[in-house]
């Protein structure tokens, strides 16, 4: 992944005037798969004490749910994306956006990555095959968040740039891993605080768009 060159794709487009949403945009779907394992029950019976813990699935549809209600929006049937590769992230409704939830999310920890690749820096012509990590944090100020640690693979693709110097794309970047958060088991933020939780599992962020000539 080209960290340097994701900056520049905002600065680009406010340069070259291609912010607009129809032409100049990558935008990947997120699709999240992660297992909260929480400790919900505590019983203390003379000198025994008992511990009880619970499996919760984590979906893009529960973390939708939680934004809801930080957003006192409903976004059932909506859909998360990520815009270049975190400089945003939104709720939308086919192209419509919903809601921008960039402040719930922060993506950092950025590794050096591994790869394959043959990329021509005159035609923009690009194929990528990269593993790198990073560490993706959700909280929606309501109890319920997370951060994950991870490993990414990532595979991009990049036609020739067209006569207008822009390029149809399609990237894939697949996150594995684990880590700490809180959960509240309504996802409606009753208990500020939330439980500590241990997390692991997968998110996928994957999407195609069109971007000027070697943006990434």
């Amino acid at each position: 992944m080209r960290f340097a060159l994701i900056f520049r794709v905002t600065a680009m487009c406010l340069l070259a005037g291609f912010c607009i949403q129809s032409r100049a945009e990558l935008i990947q779907t997120v699709n999240i798969r992660l297992l909260a394992h929480v400790t919900t029950m505590v019983v203390t019976n003379g000198t025994t004490h008992i511990e009880k813990m619970r499996n919760v699935r984590i979906t893009t549809k529960e973390v939708l749910e939680m934004l809801g209600k930080a957003t006192t929006n409903d976004f059932k049937g909506a859909t998360l994306v990520c815009v270049h590769r975190g400089t945003a992230y939104q709720v939308r409704r086919g192209t419509n956006v919903v809601a921008d939830v960039s402040e719930f999310f922060l993506d950092e920890g950025f590794s050096n990555d591994v790869i394959d690749q043959n990329f021509n820096s005159t035609t923009g012509k690009d194929s990528y095959h990269g593993f790198w990590l990073k560490t993706l944090t959700f909280d929606d100020n309501r109890g319920n968040s997370f951060r994950l640690n991870g490993m990414i693979e990532e595979r991009y693709k990049a036609p020739v740039a067209d006569s207008a110097g822009m390029q149809d794309v399609s990237d894939v970047e697949l996150l594995t891993g684990q880590g700490t958060g809180t959960l509240n088991t309504d996802f409606g933020g009753t208990d500020p605080k939330g439980e500590f939780v241990l997390f692991n599992g997968t998110i996928l962020f994957s999407g195609k768009g069109v971007v000027p000539l070697n943006t990434f």
